[in-house]
């Protein structure tokens, strides 16, 4: 080879070096699971990971996987594995596969019988999806955040065994394999700055280790798999961290003493950080304190004691995995994030005559706070900066959104503020990214009409004409959606088994029974509602299996929310009790979403505690199985019975 050629050689490799040491690594942040959507979700950070995006894996046997890589990117952290039980999935792994080249390597496992044919993976802005299953990408795009359903929030049936999950504070992540400082130090964006569980900035609380490993196969059925295991003191407010991904219910006040209460559905707390009395000023200016608790067997609880408890609401993390507590007063709205965003566009949908939704696009991802009162709705969106004023307002014209204002606030962002009905159901989900936010909005059901003097004409309901003698029963839970679980015992099992024993005495009676479900189904909560309206019976009756965290908990309970139900719930109780020997835990009035959102008179029956071993062995049983199945047909039999002799008097 002549000199020539060699130079050229040389300056050939020295420019193909020189490009791939000057690509900055994207960085691999987070692994996730979404059994609701059958997605992986593979958070990376860096310009050069939307520029190199993965779409190709290799098929192995023997055990059935998958892998494919990520090229010119960095780990942060050790390795992280996934494991799964009553899953398609096996298990899912992501490791720093090489260091020169910077290569991590994602593993998927799967049952033998799993077609691997049918994944898809797409790239989000750098971020990697991986599709096992066909749900519409809208739909997986979008993960909860805010709903105030949670108290029937469906639980799932795919749970992780085991987690593996790094979470790195930024002020101690090191420099590695040699790259700068600048290309680790940013695991998170100056966003994330207000969630950093650094503590250099914090006062007391709990460091969290660097690796978590926990067992969730026998505690815990959740959808979201949220893991609390830190708390930290930021700014007079209570930053709670955790893994997986967080959810929230509609925050709220209570007296004697004052205390602002928020509940996270499908969370659990580690038993370390538990009910610890936590001083939220430790400068001696206040006296408010704040407890992390596990309130049910699936839900944690923050409860904040303080004499200004209107003043504290929720900031939530991007990433899904933090949420700050704070007084509004004492927030300093320019450190949440230094980065500014824009909304760039929102659109509506309307799904049904109750049901709408708007979708606001950033340019970058955004930190907010949702204020819900009874008959007002604030988003605070800290660190946008401006919106096309003109296209909102065509944008909100004509829709359920049409009274929704936006605002401009020095030092804070953007306020998005709409009026709305007490009884209107919130739910606010947020895209994977960060850089959407969906609020759908469920318009209430006009309320039962008690003066007609005080009303106009149109507000005045038509009166219905249920079919005689015609009962939908609602078998709890059902297909994805477990329920209540105890040493291998589903409380979806349960439900369907009691229903079809309550439908066939009643249908032997001459009573024409209807089922929101037959087999072994997922039914939404709306779907069932709807399906009560449209065979307009005469009364709705559900049956669930209760539980709870402690195992010393037994007895029945029937629960009804509207007055017109109360009767029904009272005279079914009375039967119950009178078929069993258990304690006698009364008629409740509970906000149960199907009780609340069904047109007739409704009642929702706890027939036990799974969770309490005696009285679940006693459940088990055929003789308490049709004791109860007789008890219920029997109370809506008699209740039936009285509103018909109500009606012949009248």
């Amino acid at each position: 080879m002549g000199l020539k050629n060699i130079f050229l050689y040389i300056t050939v490799l020295f420019m193909l070096f020189t490009l791939t040491v000057s690509a900055e690594p994207s960085k691999v942040t987070a692994l996730a699971y979404d059994d609701s959507s059958s997605i992986v979700f593979i958070n990376t950070d860096g310009a050069s990971a939307a520029e190199n995006p993965v779409n190709k894996y290799v098929k192995l046997d023997n055990p059935n996987r998958i892998y494919f890589d990520i090229n010119n990117a960095i780990l942060i952290g050790q390795k992280q594995t996934l494991t799964f039980e009553k899953s398609k999935i096996k298990e899912i792994r992501l490791a720093q596969f090489s260091t020169n080249p910077d290569v991590v390597r994602a593993v998927l496992t799967f049952d033998e019988d799993f077609d691997t044919s049918k994944i898809k993976i797409v790239n989000i802005n750098g971020n990697i999806i991986v599709k096992t299953e066909k749900p519409a990408f809208i739909n997986n795009y979008f993960s909860t955040i805010y709903d105030e359903n949670s108290e029937d929030f469906p639980y799932s049936g795919i749970t992780a065994n085991s987690q593996f999950l790094q979470k790195i504070p930024i002020s101690s992540v090191q420099p590695a394999n040699n790259i700068t400082d600048k290309n680790t130090v940013a695991v998170m964006d100056d966003i994330y700055k207000a969630f950093a569980t650094s503590t250099a900035n914090n006062t007391g609380g709990n460091t969290i280790d660097s690796t978590v490993s926990i067992d969730l196969s026998s505690d815990l059925k959740l959808r979201t798999k949220y893991y609390i295991n830190g708390y930290y003191i930021k700014n007079g407010g209570l930053l709670v961290s955790g893994l997986g991904q967080l959810t929230s219910s509609k925050i709220f006040t209570l007296d004697a003493p004052k205390r602002v209460v928020i509940d996270l559905p499908n969370a659990y707390v580690d038993k370390k950080i538990r009910n610890q009395v936590l001083n939220l000023c430790t400068n001696g200016t206040c006296s408010d304190t704040a407890k992390i608790g596990q309130f049910e067997y699936n839900k944690a609880r923050i409860v904040i004691t303080t004499e200004n408890p209107d003043k504290y609401i929720p900031v939530y993390s991007p990433d899904m995995q933090s949420m700050l507590i704070i007084n509004a007063n004492k927030l300093n709205h320019t450190q949440l994030a230094e980065n500014i965003s824009n909304i760039q566009k929102a659109y509506t949908k309307k799904y049904n005559s109750k049901t709408s939704e708007l979708i606001f696009s950033y340019t970058s991802p955004v930190v907010y706070s949702i204020v819900r009162y009874d008959n007002l709705l604030t988003i605070y969106m800290f660190n946008v900066k401006s919106y096309n004023e003109p296209d909102m307002i065509k944008t909100f014209n004509g829709t359920a959104f049409k009274n929704m204002t936006l605002s401009l606030l020095p030092q804070i962002g953007v306020k998005a503020e709409m009026k709305i009905k007490k009884d209107d159901i919130i739910q606010i989900a947020q895209g994977i990214d960060g850089n959407a936010l969906r609020l759908t909005l469920t318009s209430a059901k006009d309320s039962k009409v008690t003066s007609p003097d005080t009303q106009s004409e149109q507000d005045v309901k038509p009166k219905r004409n249920p079919i005689k003698n015609k009962i939908v029963l609602d078998a709890g839970h059902g297909g994805t959606d477990y329920g209540a679980i105890r040493e291998g015992i589903n409380e979806k099992d349960i439900t369907l088994d009691l229903t079809e024993r309550v439908g066939s005495i009643l249908k032997s009676k001459g009573y024409k029974p209807a089922y929101t479900r037959t087999d072994d189904t997922y039914l939404g909560l709306q779907e069932r509602c709807d399906y009560t309206d449209a065979e307009n019976p005469e009364i709705f009756v559900s049956i669930h299996v209760n539980s709870a965290v402690a195992t010393e908990p037994y007895g029945i309970e029937t629960h009804y929310y509207h007055e017109e139900s109360k009767e029904l719930a009272e005279v079914i109780q009375k039967h119950l009790m009178k078929e069993i020997n258990t304690k006698d835990r009364g008629v409740l009035k509970s906000k149960f979403y199907v009780i609340n959102h069904t047109e007739v008179p409704a009642v929702l029956v706890e027939i036990g505690f799974l969770s309490n071993p005696d009285e679940r062995a006693k459940i088990l049983t055929d003789k308490r199985k049709q004791a109860t199945a007789k008890a219920i047909a029997n109370g809506i039999i008699e209740y039936l019975k009285s509103q018909k002799n109500d009606k012949h008097n009248k």
